[in-house]
């Protein structure tokens, strides 16, 4: 990359405050809204809470009339967890579930557990032979 793009997206990326503020409404159609108070006069929209996350992200590319090329290296917003929970969008605080995993013994498994579940796992699978760690 030339010394005058990366001068250009740097120029570019000092532009994007830190944070904006942004109301979200759903349409009768089930469709999102949002107004972009930060920069007045900007509305989008989006089908999905996560479509209307990228079309707030164009949206603001486009007020800095960000070039295309350049906007991988432009920063992106991402709403807080919170938000989207509060929306009842994504993802589910907590589910209830018991499920069953049939496993062969003779198969090997790779997963990913918390720490704190991952102690309870272990005791348990020795306890009834399974090699676990």
């Amino acid at each position: 990359m030339k010394k005058e793009e990366i001068r250009k997206i740097n120029k570019l990326r000092a532009l994007f405050p830190s944070s904006i503020k942004v109301s979200i409404s759903r349409a009768e159609n089930g469709d999102f809204l949002a107004q972009i108070h930060t920069f007045p006069g900007i509305f989008t929209e989006g089908r999905s809470f996560s479509e209307l996350m990228e079309m707030v992200n164009d949206a603001v590319r486009t007020y800095f009339e960000v070039p295309k090329k350049l906007i991988p290296y432009m920063p992106t917003y991402i709403p807080p967890l919170q938000v989207a929970q509060r929306l009842d969008v994504f993802p589910v605080i907590k589910i209830s579930k018991n499920v069953t995993l049939p496993l062969s013994i003779s198969e090997k498994v790779a997963v990913n557990i918390a720490d704190s579940s991952h102690r309870e796992l272990v005791m348990v699978a020795r306890k009834s032979g399974i090699e676990f760690s």
